[in-house]
């Protein structure tokens, strides 16, 4: 930055494109505001359009961009010119109608018998993003075939393979890939990440084909580390790519360095970072993705002011770095000083996602996850009806559709309702079917898992088995009704019927919606799912039966801080007259052999990940379960069984609690929150969890002894 004040307008504009290839966007924009702007050429002053949109200062690009676009005519603008002037236009905070007729009058002197393709498709795309984006109903084909002959011989059309699959073109998008493999082989990079991507990589049968060169690069680790579930032949590239990357980390120049350190953060592979950067001296502050990736670490071990500061200070370069505000938000949390995520974004805004603009951006995840660390509930529901597949629905079915609004009184109406969300989630709010069926005809999708156990438990409820998008699959195939990829997962075809004859449609996060605003009435206890009495599981002995889940199915890094390791538990497992059991799903051999060491028994006969009847069963038969917030749990609480939610995180407490006001879980019933009211989130995370083990064994202990006279401690 000191070079750059002092330096000429053409050394300055080169640290600013530096700056701003290392995605330090504010340090750019404050660099370009020392540039006289109006003065730069037409390349120049796209990147300094871009470069302020990306940063906090829209306003200022756009006002920079009025009087190009009032001179759109007057000029002819060179290929590299009109790519990059599209780009401003599709990232400026113009009204969408403006950006489209700018697109328009940018592309009409291109077109014609001279025009170079490859300029006319990429602004041809830009303009398919912005319909798109504005929820219009757009042909992909259209865009992607264009006047062209034979789109399928253009590299540059691999843009498009995720938007023709969503939209139900996979087999075109097949030919594309198949042409573009038949071309150039897998030594274009482009090539083998399209490849890679499509439909999980099902056209590259041999991984070994993809040469060795690109094994370290950014990109392919990333599609690497998304495939290596789906087999040894894919683990064995993932950790071939890992090996490449960390080899050729010392040779690569600054911008592959961040690039790769970036990937690190995103795909949770900080162990791996922490090899490559164990500390940031000698490194410069410019490498964001190394300043993220020591802020998350810190994170994991408890630095919360390190991380803060870290965290904080890459998001104020970059606002699109999104992992730096997910990691942000949990380390808010545990501070003192009254200060949130939001209070920056409403300083920096979301770089180019919100036009250079500071301020929230409605819908806004982090937004949500705040509001509902406050206690307020109906605020937190209320924002996210921004989300564009709800969005979608509302613009296709109108005011059949309720997107976070109150139910309608229409007794005997009918109502379609979808299964959103997790498995977890989506058994919590079905503890409002019975009141839902009193008041219409319901039918619901939901996980076919629960299938028979929600028609048993609510007969009058017609239920449609909708099966769940499963993660590592990158870019499942869909039939191209809604080109929304989540409404793609929810609603499948079957479910069409459903939705053209129900008179509203909703969703099982409305239902939640509707609870806090009073439409549909609260019970705090009472089982509402019926398990198999085929399957019931006897409970013998006069000692409590307890079952222990720590861990949910899913665990990041951030989401880590939320969950335990079976080891914590250690503090319960002394107490007498308990008999200990694990209902953790996916459970691993270290897992296995600390309970076999520690006498928690284990259920041998029930799949706990695929047969929820039979794990309903057992959790019937149980007489408390203690833990974390995940299928198990929440499943004991619905057949009845009291849940101990143990709230170790601010993230389990506080969401639970309302902002910490009651040790009724708000959100699941029969379930309290185990904590002190004292409890310290600035403390370490294992002080935190010891306290809350000693707070929760003191319980049980009281509990032995009121439900089994003459025993316990």
């Amino acid at each position: 930055m000191d070079k750059a004040t002092s330096a000429q307008p053409g050394a300055a504009l080169a640290i600013a494109r530096h700056m701003a290839r290392l995605r330090n966007f504010r340090t750019a924009s404050q660099i370009l505001s020392r540039v006289d702007l109006d003065e730069l050429g037409l390349i120049d002053q796209c990147f300094a359009g871009i470069t302020l949109l990306s940063a906090q200062d829209g306003l200022l690009a756009d006002q920079l961009l009025a009087p190009r676009l009032a001179a759109l005519e007057d000029r002819a603008h060179g290929r590299a010119e009109a790519a990059r002037l599209g780009e401003w236009i599709q990232l400026s905070g113009l009204r969408t109608t403006d950006k489209l007729h700018a697109l328009g009058r940018l592309m009409a002197p291109l077109s014609g018998p001279q025009a170079n393709g490859s300029t006319i498709r990429g602004l041809r795309f830009r303009e398919f993003r912005l319909r798109q984006g504005a929820l219009e109903k757009v042909d992909v084909l259209e865009y992607f075939q264009g006047d062209e002959e034979d789109p399928f011989q253009w590299k540059d059309n691999l843009r498009y393979v995720g938007d023709l699959v969503t939209h139900g073109h996979a087999e075109t998008a097949r030919t594309l890939l198949e042409r573009q493999i038949a071309r150039h082989g897998f030594r274009d990079r482009a090539v083998v990440e399209a490849s890679l991507r499509f439909d999980s990589g099902s056209l590259v049968q041999d991984l070994q084909v993809i040469p060795e060169a690109f094994h370290g690069i950014p990109g392919v680790l990333a599609l690497a580390h998304d495939l290596r579930v789906h087999g040894p032949a894919h683990e064995d590239f993932f950790d071939a790519c890992q090996a490449a990357a960390r080899k050729g980390y010392g040779a690569m120049d600054v911008y592959s360095k961040d690039s790769l350190l970036r990937v690190l953060t995103v795909k949770d592979l900080l162990s791996d970072l922490d090899t490559l950067v164990p500390h940031l001296s000698g490194l410069p502050d410019t490498m964001l993705g190394a300043r993220c990736g020591r802020g998350l670490i810190a994170m994991e071990e408890g630095s919360n002011r390190d991380a803060a500061e870290l965290l904080r200070s890459v998001l104020v370069e970059d606002p699109n770095y999104t992992i730096a505000a997910t990691g942000l938000r949990f380390v808010q949390a545990r501070l003192d000083d009254g200060v949130t995520v939001i209070d920056l974004r409403n300083q920096i805004g979301y770089g180019s996602a919100s036009a250079g603009r500071p301020g929230i951006r409605l819908g806004d995840r982090d937004q949500a996850t705040t509001l509902l660390l406050q206690g307020h509930y109906l605020k937190s529901w209320s924002v996210r009806r921004t989300g564009p597949h709800w969005r979608t629905l509302k613009r296709d079915l109108g005011s059949r559709f309720l997107n976070y609004e109150a139910l309608p009184e229409d007794p005997g109406s009918s109502l379609f309702l979808i299964a959103d969300d997790g498995v977890g989630d989506e058994i919590r709010t079905a503890q409002y079917l019975g009141e839902l069926a009193e008041r219409y005809r319901v039918t619901a999708s939901c996980d076919p898992r629960l299938l028979t156990l929600l028609e048993r438990s609510f007969p009058s409820v017609e239920f449609i088995g909708v099966p769940r998008r499963v993660r590592g699959v990158l870019n499942p195939v869909y039939d191209g009704r809604y080109s929304d990829f989540l409404l793609a997962s929810h609603l499948t075809a079957q479910c069409d019927p459903y939705v053209a004859a129900a008179d509203h449609v909703t969703f099982g996060q409305n239902l939640t919606f509707n609870r806090f605003a009073g439409v549909l009435p609260r019970e705090d206890t009472g089982a509402y799912l019926v398990p198999d009495l085929a399957r019931e599981v006897a409970t013998p002995g006069d000692r409590l039966k307890v079952g222990l889940v720590w861990k949910s199915h899913f665990s990041s890094g951030s989401r880590r801080m939320m969950y335990l390791g079976v080891e914590q538990f250690e503090p319960l497992l002394g107490v007498d007259g308990v008999d200990f059991w694990s209902v953790q799903h996916t459970i691993d051999p270290a897992e296995s052999a600390y309970c076999v060491e520690h006498g928690i028994r284990q259920i041998e006969d029930v799949d706990l990940f695929d047969d929820f009847e039979g794990l309903a069963g057992h959790l019937a038969s149980m007489d408390l379960i203690i833990g974390i917030s995940t299928v198990p749990m929440e499943l004991a609480a619905a057949v009845g069984t009291p849940a101990w939610l143990l709230g170790f995180s601010p993230e389990n407490y506080y969401y639970r609690t309302g902002g910490g006001a009651t040790s009724i879980d708000q959100l699941s019933r029969n379930s309290t929150v185990v904590a002190p009211p004292w409890i310290d989130f600035t403390a370490p995370y294992q002080d935190c969890v010891d306290l809350v083990m000693a707070d929760c064994r003191d319980r049980l202990v009281r509990l032995v002894r009121a439900s089994r006279p003459g025993r316990g401690e």
